[in-house]
């Protein structure tokens, strides 16, 4: 079995038969998007730059949800930190995809930090939408998980605004209580940008039971789009799915319940290692059709790897 490195990256197949008479079928739309592939790409030229001149590179959290990729950086000097008290002065900075706090952003760079930022442009979209919404006066919600970075990131940015009423809410069964002090007459919505498209129409509507006004921007990134829907046309097409990704990436674990929802088994990974266990590989064994998906955070050279193993083994 030959080996894809991280350089290389030919082009899977839209159908390949295994070894052992299997076909696998790769979803249409799968691994890094645009935001991500263009972060990593800026943070090994920023890296690259200031290495000439002694500064070491530091990124501020996670770049991207992908502890593979994060290892692969680390190998060539760049240093993840959850803290930035823990970035020497006069280092340099890398602001993650998900955004960051402007005042963290100002702390560095009283600091002499250089900050290079690599947030995502279709995250610095919903920042400035959060922005707007609360300039105008609407109480913010976001659409997704409060103590997701991203999220962080865009009440940080809203919140900057003189008055901003800003809560971030993740179920229709939570808008009371998230609700609950705050002004509901006119209400704001942005979104997550990899929420799930269902879950975020679903939140809209209930919302729109308590507001008297309510002005929604749809912020779900067309990446995350694009690859929900491709993911959930191959779950009718094959017996099982295997969805490729970062256990804490919240895009990769939303395609994988997205197509259990639709009724196809459908495991989560990060490393083709996983195919081992015994549940995986009964599941593949009984399988005629394989589906394989990637989450927006997912390098190529890991699907590569995935792939080769299930062309391989099954």
């Amino acid at each position: 079995m030959t080996t894809t490195t991280p350089s290389e990256s030919p082009a899977i197949p839209l159908e390949t038969p295994t070894t052992h008479g299997k076909l696998i079928k790769m979803a249409k739309h799968a691994g890094f998007c645009h935001g991500v592939k263009k972060a990593v790409d800026k943070t090994i030229d920023t890296h690259d730059t200031h290495q000439t001149q002694d500064r070491p590179t530091y990124v501020l959290g996670q770049l991207i949800h992908n502890q593979q990729e994060i290892q692969r950086l680390e190998a060539m000097g760049i240093h993840t930190v959850q803290d930035l008290a823990d970035v020497p002065d006069g280092a340099v900075c890398v602001i993650r995809t998900h955004g960051a706090p402007p005042e963290l952003v100002k702390l560095a760079e009283a600091r002499g930090i250089h900050v290079s930022d690599a947030t995502c442009p279709d995250v610095r979209l919903v920042q400035n939408k959060a922005v707007e919404l609360a300039q105008e006066g609407y109480t913010v919600v976001i659409v997704g998980k409060a103590n997701h970075p991203e999220v962080i990131g865009i009440t940080a940015y809203a919140l900057e605004v003189d008055g901003a009423k800003v809560v971030a809410i993740s179920h229709p069964r939570d808008i009371q209580d998230a609700l609950k002090d705050l002004p509901r007459r006119r209400i704001g919505v942005v979104s997550q940008t990899t929420q799930m498209e269902d879950s975020f129409f679903d939140m809209v509507k209930h919302l729109s039971m308590v507001a008297k006004e309510l002005k929604v921007h749809n912020t779900i990134c067309p990446a995350t789009f694009f690859r929900q829907h491709a993911a959930a046309e191959l779950a009718h097409e094959v017996d099982v799915m295997i969805v490729v990704g970062g256990k804490n990436s919240s895009n990769t674990t939303h395609l994988a319940q997205l197509c259990v929802e639709i009724g196809t088994p459908a495991f989560h990974i990060e490393t083709p290692e996983e195919l081992a266990s015994p549940e995986i590989t009964e599941a593949l064994n009984k399988a005629n059709r394989i589906g394989l998906t990637a989450g927006a955070s997912t390098p190529d050279w890991v699907i590569h790897h995935v792939h080769e193993t299930l062309n391989a083994q099954f």
